[in-house]
């Protein structure tokens, strides 16, 4: 059923058209902005779902001054901490949305239209998928730059406008006019909006790989592999709406932590026999799943430098499986022989 929105911004919709999913720990200083940067849009239809994962400073206090004022803010209690991708996937379960939005709690929306000139580009297609246009920025010292002061901005141009199955599946993995594998755009997941039964599809592909384990970091790549392969078509604008706050302590920052490398070395190795099984799965060319895996073995590698002692056997064994296999590419085959060799 196709809806217009008429002068006033209502909506003749018994559930709301986006659902925005949003897990939060120990977000008091940013959490704010990013939930009255949604709360501010033009267009009224939507929920936002906040996962509280057990924080321990004033982010849930915030939250619930806000919920008083909106009552579109639903709230989910953690008693322990589960991590990122355990929160989303609450979240997007618990949803009532068509579609679903999911940002980081540290980031915003810039544009307060977005999510009208989302619904309006959605009403002709349908689409599964929407990718929209983000702007990046750093934390100096403790101020917040504004959108003019971008670092870059975030777009794919591709040669269609809509982009349907078989070629959807491969676009993950190539820059557009390049045959740099190692080059994989479209990884992030807060600047799409997807159909919310696509993401279900997703999850369920995903937990026959992560039961659960998945922890913290490094999930936005699994989310649109799969996403990728089974949505029938995607589209991408150039709208910017998006602001994406690289802060001096977010995890991309941590590289020098062990506790956040262990973490992280975890999840490659998760995200690795995932993507291998995928690639199997879906009769890919093994060259992706091998140019990847090189560019971040270092992550891999840590497992055992770091003495992760719970996922070396596991590391063991996933190598052990390629080599039984015998289908490694030959350029691969020294790099593979030699990892094998160090977690012996």
């Amino acid at each position: 059923m196709l809806i217009k929105i008429n002068n006033n911004k209502s909506l003749n919709y018994k559930s709301p058209f986006i659902s925005v999913c949003l897990p939060v720990y120990n977000m008091e200083k940013y959490i704010e902005r990013a939930l009255l940067s949604i709360i501010n849009q033009s267009f009224k239809n939507f929920e936002i779902i906040v996962v509280n994962d057990f924080s321990k400073d004033q982010t849930i206090n915030i939250i619930q001054r806000l919920q008083y004022e909106d009552n579109r803010i639903k709230i989910i209690n953690h008693n322990k901490n589960l991590g990122v991708y355990l929160s989303r996937v609450e979240a997007i379960l618990y949803s009532k949305g068509e579609y679903i939005l999911l940002i980081d709690p540290d980031d915003m929306i810039l544009n307060q239209n977005l999510f009208e000139e989302l619904f309006n580009y959605n009403l002709n297609y349908q689409f599964d998928i929407i990718e929209f246009s983000v702007i990046q920025q750093k934390e100096t010292r403790s101020k917040i730059f504004f959108p003019q002061e971008h670092e870059y901005n975030h777009y794919h141009r591709f040669k269609k406008k809509i982009i349907y199955q078989p070629e959807l599946s491969n676009i993950l993995f190539f820059q557009p006019n390049s045959n740099n594998y190692s080059m994989i755009i479209c990884r992030t997941s807060w600047n799409k909006l997807y159909k919310k039964n696509l993401l279900i599809k997703t999850i369920n592909y995903l937990e026959k790989e992560f039961h659960n384990k998945f922890l913290i970091a490094a999930d936005d790549t699994p989310i649109n592999m799969i996403n990728f392969q089974f949505a029938n078509n995607y589209s991408n604008i150039f709208l910017p709406g998006y602001l994406y706050f690289l802060r001096k302590n977010s995890m991309s920052n941590k590289i020098k932590d062990n506790n956040h490398l262990k973490i992280v070395s975890i999840n490659y190795l998760l995200y690795f026999r995932l993507f291998y099984r995928y690639i199997k799965d879906f009769n890919k060319d093994l060259n992706y799943f091998y140019y990847d895996f090189t560019s971040f073995s270092p992550y891999f590698l840590k497992l055992k430098e770091l003495n992760v002692s719970e996922y070396i056997p596991k590391a063991k064994e996933f190598l052990n499986n390629i080599i039984i296999n015998k289908n490694i590419p030959k350029k691969f085959n020294y790099f593979i022989n030699k990892l094998i060799f160090y977690f012996k």
